[in-house]
């Protein structure tokens, strides 16, 4: 079941990006990075359809990511680079997908919002978007040069080819929808995820510790030391969904009213309670 669900979120985030790129990002001459920053850049020079140099340069990339990488390497890049191409096929073959935006900086923001959720599907969903994450990830293994360092150098020189067929408001756009695009990602990436971390410092430690186990919320009791009065002081952290959040702080302020408390959000939260099951043991209190 969890196979199909991510063959899905693999299809639909590899056919949300093409759609993008077809219906805002292309017509508009925004520019862009990656493989199909490669595509644009050929297709402007010499006609060829933006799916054929996309589907190209993925299978390019898995033979030398196969041969120098090993088979996990490609793996995870393999059904996106087939998927991505195939869907820029169909969506090129639609000519009223160009007319959906009558500006740029709508065709912009859509753009962001469209590919960035279609690349954060596909990362949900265990793949990469295939195109140039191979050969970066060669440079980082061979070479040990940061793999944010490299995809960066190799983003901007792709966006720097684009420079002379866009004029600079398009490449001004093209940031816009490159800062727009990594937010829709990161919200994609981060959905269903987040998790709040409260902490509390409150003479009633012990109470309050007692009455969030009691409603299975996970306590940590950490030894700390007052900034002004120089006194020892207990302090609780528990990380939790945010739905869950007031019940909490209603339990907290119950017991002590004055009890200092902040919240931060975090994500990617590992362990027993959240990505493992849960371990319950019998305390005596």
């Amino acid at each position: 079941m969890e196979r199909i669900k991510n063959i899905l979120l693999n299809v639909i985030g590899s056919s949300l990006l093409a759609f993008g790129v077809c219906a805002f990002v292309e017509p508009f001459g925004m520019i862009v990075g990656g493989a199909t920053g490669i595509a644009l850049v050929v297709h402007r020079l010499i006609g060829v359809n933006v799916s054929t140099v996309a589907f190209i340069v993925n299978m390019g990339v898995l033979i030398p990511g196969y041969i120098f990488g090993g088979k996990k390497l490609v793996l995870g890049s393999a059904f996106s680079s087939l998927v991505f191409p195939l869907a820029l096929a169909v969506f090129e073959r639609i000519p009223s997908i160009t007319s959906i935006a009558d500006n740029t900086m709508l065709a912009c923001i859509c753009g962001g919002i469209v590919c960035g959720s279609g690349i954060g599907l596909v990362m949900k969903s265990g793949g990469s978007t295939g195109g140039l994450d191979i050969p970066v990830l060669l440079i980082h293994k061979y070479f040990k040069f940061p793999v944010n360092t490299v995809m960066n150098i190799t983003d901007s020189i792709i966006m720097l080819a684009q420079i002379p067929f866009s004029a600079i408001t398009g490449v001004i756009y093209g940031l816009i929808y490159t800062y727009i695009m990594t937010h829709s990602l990161d919200i994609v990436l981060s959905f269903g995820e987040e998790r709040l971390k409260i902490t509390i410092i409150s003479e009633e430690y012990e109470e309050i510790c007692y009455a969030l186990t009691s409603h299975d919320y996970g306590v940590t009791r950490i030894m700390a030391l007052g900034g002004y009065t120089n006194t020892p002081i207990h302090k609780l952290e528990s990380v939790m969904v945010s739905e869950r959040y007031r019940k909490a702080q209603k339990l907290i302020e119950e017991i002590d009213p004055t009890a200092f408390i902040t919240i931060e959000k975090v994500r990617d939260v590992k362990g027993r309670g959240f990505t493992l099951e849960r371990e319950w043991i019998e305390m005596d209190w």
